[in-house]
């Protein structure tokens, strides 16, 4: 008898066995393919074909501090690199020409917070839109081996790359976020050696801080990544301004960051006190500013995500037909049943679930329309004291369109209070500088990432989209490049879409 209940016992811890086995195997096939990895890249190199030597005539020329043009100017490239600048250049026999007369010159563009995941025609969205230099904010192996693709002559935008995110989280916690949200994490000190060194090994260029890192930790690893000579980068971790201001982060990846520390010290609910919290904030604003100038911290933007939180919490179909949702990575904005991070309806993390009740919705709406009210505030207050701004957009977050985002960032710096010329700083020579990159201005010496536009951006910023070629290393796209892109990225999409979009397709 003792037997038999034991063979039955162990019978049915193996089939408990094999149910677990089969429901891990299913959820990570399912965190696999939310990233976007199973739709076909497309073949971009029977589209794209280097040149060894482009000639731009006769056209106007941002200056380096974005402020003005240059008229009547011909640039010429050579392998990737401005060779020469000035009127009437001498023409060589062999070079391409492309007649810039009523065009508008400007370097190529940088979003300064993307996420690639594993969708590799995200690359030539950024390109279609004149992107050509991006800073991944959570980066993984993948994206280390497409930037060394990149470097042998691959096409793409140029890569900066930070870390996957660090949290401070230990035991079975720590390995559930390692594995469902792709970090790094430790909780003692000899682990974070350990972790900065493999990072910095790795190739990473930044380690990515996140927001839930303790005290402890987040001080342990400036101390660890100033050794190794590597930046911490990111969000700001459970530490009040104060504590930050001075910790040797020299970089916060969305101007939401501070509010919400701002928040914190309010204390009230934003809710139920949306007039005096916007006092609150704008009684601090400059001091924060301040703060952050003197100690030589940047800051990138995000705006327009947060500038749509309320849409997409309340009319989230309207919202979805204001982007272009075609070019989107299916997968991606499918999400998966493990949790709402997908974009469309029932989907979307974002989507209000809280009560169906007419107070309730009323009380969240005020919530989100202050937090964004809160987020022009605080731009504004940056702008005003001098701070680096860089425009950066949370690429592949709900209703992020790679490449496309980056114009719709620089149209909400503008409305936040930058002048044309400082938005457009933002996005070539800001990012550019803190990088240390050899992009970000068109200059003898420098890399010939560029973009015609047909309109002057100056201005009206929404000029950026009236892109007729982009320029990038050796190669050279124009208009009919872009669409021919385009449409092969639509039509890979299509083929690994599961939930049909046609309703949301403006």
């Amino acid at each position: 008898m003792k037997k038999l209940w034991f063979r039955r016992f162990l019978y049915a811890v193996m089939i408990l066995l094999v149910i677990l086995i089969g429901i891990f195997i299913w959820a990570d096939n399912e965190l696999h393919k939310v990233l976007g990895k199973s739709t076909e890249v497309i073949n971009i190199s029977s589209i794209v074909k280097p040149s060894k030597i482009i000639q731009i005539k006769n056209t106007n020329v941002l200056s380096e501090d974005c402020t003005y043009f240059i008229k009547n100017q011909d640039v010429i490239i050579k392998n990737g690199k401005i060779i020469r600048l000035g009127i009437n250049q001498l023409m060589d026999s062999t070079s391409i020409i492309i007649d810039g007369t009523n065009k508008y010159l400007i370097p190529g563009l940088i979003d300064s917070h993307v996420h690639l995941k594993e969708s590799k025609n995200d690359l030539f969205l950024y390109l279609a839109n004149g992107v050509t230099y991006v800073r991944e904010m959570a980066g993984r192996p993948i994206t280390l081996e497409w930037r060394k693709s990149l470097q042998n002559n691959g096409i793409g935008p140029r890569m900066f790359i930070a870390s996957p995110p660090i949290y401070s989280e230990s035991g079975l916690t720590g390995y559930y976020y390692s594995w469902t949200r792709q970090s790094i994490n430790y909780s003692i000190k000899s682990d974070a050696q350990k972790e900065v060194k493999r990072i910095k090994e790795q190739g990473y260029d930044a380690v990515k801080m996140y927001g839930f890192v303790t005290p402890e930790m987040f001080k342990t690893t400036l101390e660890i990544a100033q050794e190794n000579n590597i930046p911490v980068i990111g969000h700001i971790p459970l530490v009040n301004l104060k504590t930050f201001y001075q910790s040797g982060q020299k970089e916060i990846a969305h101007i939401e960051e501070i509010t919400v520390k701002n928040m914190d010290d309010f204390g009230k609910s934003i809710s139920k006190n949306p007039k005096e919290y916007i006092n609150f904030l704008k009684a601090h604003s400059d001091q924060i500013a301040k703060k952050l100038k003197e100690n030589n911290i940047s800051v990138t933007s995000t705006i327009s995500l947060i500038e749509s939180l309320p849409k997409q919490r309340f009319a989230l179909k309207s919202k979805l037909k204001e982007i272009e949702l075609k070019y989107a990575n299916p997968k991606i904005i499918e999400g998966t049943p493990l949790y709402k991070l997908g974009w469309l309806p029932s989907k979307n993390g974002y989507e209000y679930d809280g009560k169906d009740e007419p107070e309730a919705r009323k009380i969240s709406l005020a919530f989100w329309n202050t937090y964004a009210e809160a987020i022009h505030i605080m731009t504004k207050a940056l702008v005003d004291n001098k701070v680096t701004i860089m425009a950066g957009t949370d690429a592949n977050v709900a209703t992020v369109v790679p490449g496309f985002s980056l114009h719709n960032e620089l149209e909400s710096l503008s409305k936040s209070g930058m002048t044309n010329s400082q938005a457009l700083y933002s996005a070539t020579v800001a990012p550019s500088s803190w990088m240390k990159s050899n992009t970000g201005k068109i200059k003898i010496g420098y890399n010939s990432d560029l973009v015609i536009l047909t309109k002057n951006p100056l201005e009206d910023i929404k000029n950026t989209k009236t892109i007729e070629y982009v320029f990038f290393d050796k190669y050279m796209i124009g208009k009919t490049q872009i669409s021919t892109t385009l449409k092969a990225i639509e039509k890979a999409n299509n083929e690994n879409r599961n939930i049909k979009i046609n309703e949301y397709i403006k």
